[in-house]
């Protein structure tokens, strides 16, 4: 991998842009998943939860 890296210097930009996406991804799942939950939480506080009907959304 370290000569690869030495002979092809694009392919650690290409790697660096992989981590950077991959980071990216998760911060994005992370917040989802946090505004999901304070959402629900909000819910069930005033009482809407009975209104509304849920939908589990892993099944992608």
């Amino acid at each position: 991998m370290k000569l690869l890296e030495r002979l092809l210097p694009s392919h650690r930009n290409k790697q660096d842009e992989l981590i950077q996406a991959s980071r990216s991804v998760s911060l994005t799942i992370s917040r989802y998943r946090d505004m999901s939950r304070e959402l629900q939480e909000e819910i069930e506080r005033n009482r809407f939860a009975k209104y509304f009907v849920y939908e589990k959304g892993d099944r992608l």
